[in-house]
């Protein structure tokens, strides 16, 4: 059980979110207040009422990370949350308001001693969190890049374990507006039309999971909140009505979604919903209007997909190499929207051939590659999303063991979804 906290949502006049209200006169002002919580003093800008504040880019005021006392507050609430809750970890809300993008309300100046105070409190958290329980996993919703996130901190680094890794998600699904600079392969893919989608920019996405992120295809922020977002399963065919032969579409390129993450590198994660093909927006002002029969579902429309699920997340969980940190991607066609890659532990062990061609490739699909990255031998199917299992249509290689020569492979893939392959002993 990951609790998820926020050290950078607070605002000025809401005493639920604002820390300074809760031990003093809510009517005073934040600065005379007995806890100053708020970093700046907006008397410093009399002809700015707010100008002396410090802002996060978030959604609120930047803390006062400079007082010793507002960081112990908030690395005390830490320890007791591991404590004395037993959680199992934590992840803390876009990071990039604490260490990077406080600016000063007067003008919008960038504010570097707030960002350093920021990384002082950051790594004083991991360092709390880590004494506390040594095995806790600590995750940023990170967006910088930045690697000194995931550096321990007997290296200079921050220390935390995992970052939240969107460009994953705008690579494999590309609702919202984030440019053609990403593969948006679901978002295209939905339209409908043939043509080619950008696998060699996925690839890239693939790769980067080997380096301590969390691998998602869909998340609470992009499932409505943010601008021109959705489900996956509405992204998958552009909108259209979930109803038969449309559905099963929709319902094959989601597996195919769901499935990437799953069989990355990084620690997958899903939101609630997508295991049934939840469809309606998942908005923080609209949830009670908006909530879906989750149980219900896993025997209505949603049980293919919820049974999918089922039985990739046991075959992850129980399977090494699809657990290991090492991910290599063997080939990839744009034109064919067609992807390969290796999951090894330590050598080459699953071999994972995916697709969103429109079409099946029944009469196999040929892959060539460098010996030393697909070995020689027999390769065993053991996984098929297209199974009849899942609502698909059973296209695939029949549990069959294929040989593999000088890196050659040729095998059936199903339209919408990929095949898993194990290295035969």
């Amino acid at each position: 059980m990951i609790l998820d906290v926020c050290y950078n949502h607070f605002a000025a006049a809401d005493n639920e979110r604002s820390e300074w209200g809760y031990d003093a006169d809510p009517n005073i002002t934040p600065q005379d207040n007995t806890w100053y919580w708020y970093q700046g003093v907006p008397s410093d800008y009399p002809g700015s009422l707010q100008g002396g504040y410090v802002n996060n880019g978030s959604s609120g005021w930047t803390p006062r990370f400079s007082e010793e006392n507002v960081r112990q507050m908030f690395t005390s609430s830490a320890a007791a949350a591991l404590d004395d809750f037993h959680f199992d970890g934590l992840r803390v809300d876009l990071t990039d308001a604490i260490h990077q993008n406080n600016t000063l309300n007067a003008n919008g100046a960038s504010v570097p001693a707030a960002n350093l105070y920021g990384i002082k409190f950051l790594r004083e958290l991991a360092r709390t969190v880590k004494m506390v329980n040594p095995s806790a996993f600590l995750i940023a919703e990170d967006h910088t890049g930045w690697s000194a996130m995931t550096q321990p901190l007997s290296q200079g680094g921050i220390g935390f374990d995992a970052v939240w890794y969107a460009d994953f998600y705008h690579h494999l699904i590309g609702d919202g507006n984030y440019g053609d600079n990403y593969a948006n392969l679901l978002k295209n893919a939905g339209y409908g039309a043939p043509g080619p989608l950008n696998m060699d920019y996925f690839a890239g996405a693939l790769l980067a999971t080997q380096y301590n992120k969390i691998s998602y295809h869909e998340n609470h922020d992009e499932a409505g909140n943010d601008a021109n977002t959705e489900r996956t399963i509405v992204t998958a065919v552009n909108f259209a009505p979930l109803i038969g032969d449309t559905r099963k579409y929709a319902e094959a390129r989601s597996r195919f979604a769901f499935g990437m993450s799953a069989l990355s590198a990084g620690t997958p994660m899903f939101l609630m919903g997508e295991e049934i093909g939840a469809a309606k927006y998942f908005t923080y002002n609209t949830f009670n209007v908006n909530k879906e029969d989750l149980i219900g579902q896993r025997t209505g429309d949603g049980q293919f997909l919820f049974r999918f699920y089922q039985d990739l997340i046991r075959f992850v969980s129980s399977t090494s190499a699809a657990r290991s940190s090492s991910l290599d991607v063997i080939y990839t066609h744009d034109d064919n929207r067609v992807i390969a890659f290796t999951r090894s532990d330590p050598n080459p062990a699953l071999l994972v051939l995916a697709s969103l061609n429109d079409s099946p490739f029944s009469q196999g699909y040929f892959i060539a590659t460098d010996s030393s990255r697909l070995p020689s031998g027999g390769w065993r199917e053991i996984f098929n999303s297209d199974s009849a299992t899942y609502g698909g249509d059973n296209i695939g290689n029949g549990g069959a063991t294929l040989q593999v020569g000088n890196g050659q492979i040729n095998a059936v893939i199903p339209a919408h979804g990929f095949v898993v392959f194990e290295k035969a002993s």
